[in-house]
């Protein structure tokens, strides 16, 4: 069985892809990168379930390949292929896109709110302390201080009146059931978030996404094990879509 959300945003990501070609390909310690004929380049987070003796089976082969195909792994259970598939997809999105707003400010967030936080994005829960009557974030790595296991969405995002749900749960495959727990107002955010604004129709309210100005620096940053930070310094501008 599909995911309707997933299969949408490839649709669209194939219709873009006809005759483009792989000409590099980067899978760092913490971003998967993918340069396209033409110069463009897409992000998504490398996936955790990689580290250790795993490696690429495709390794020298993927420059050169069909975008298209590299594409279709988003629809994959392999973690690697999805989190390629994904940044393939990134990297032919973000016409429309405009400098970003400030995220907790554009929600909206209220003192008198809960905000639900799926993925550990450090900047944005500090950002959100002593703005909300409580923040609470899910996590699927359990050695981060003051989290929820990730499977405790199902009973604690019902009552989030907003929630901001990282871009690397279309690589995992779990924002269709993230979007169906959120009540309140939801958003998407962080360098995999794909930047296409037919999302809006799922009950995305914002996109808080990143676009490479210098896709040379953040190929670099991500080979020499560069995280979000890096990334901003070196290469990335953070943009965002939503309507008025």
């Amino acid at each position: 069985m599909g995911i309707p959300i997933i299969e949408d945003l490839l649709a669209t990501g194939e219709r873009r892809l006809v005759g483009l070609k792989v000409e590099r390909v980067v899978i760092g310690l913490a971003y998967t990168a993918v340069l396209l004929s033409g110069g463009r380049l897409g992000l998504a987070a490398t996936p955790r379930e990689i580290y250790g003796c795993r490696t690429q089976p495709m390794a020298g082969e993927l420059t050169g390949r069909s975008a298209l195909k590299l594409a279709r792994g988003l629809l994959l259970t392999d973690p690697l292929d999805s989190a390629l598939g994904l940044a393939v997809v990134n990297a032919v999105l973000g016409e429309g896109a405009r400098p970003s707003p400030d995220p907790v400010e554009a929600m909206g967030v209220r003192r008198e709110e809960v905000v639900g936080v799926v993925g550990y994005i450090g900047p944005l829960i500090r950002a959100l302390e002593g703005r909300a009557q409580e923040v609470l974030v899910f996590e699927r790595d359990p050695s981060r201080p003051g989290v929820l296991p990730d499977w405790a969405v199902e009973a604690e995002l019902p009552r989030c009146d907003v929630v901001f749900i990282t871009g690397t749960a279309f690589a995992n495959k779990t924002v269709g059931r993230l979007l169906e727990l959120s009540r309140g107002r939801a958003a998407v955010i962080g360098p995999s978030t794909p930047l296409w604004e037919g999302l809006l129709n799922w009950g995305i309210e914002y996109l808080f996404g990143a676009r490479a100005r210098d896709p040379g620096a953040v190929l670099r940053t991500v080979a020499e094990g560069g995280g979000t930070r890096a990334l901003f310094r070196y290469g990335l501008e953070k943009v965002a879509l939503w309507r008025d």
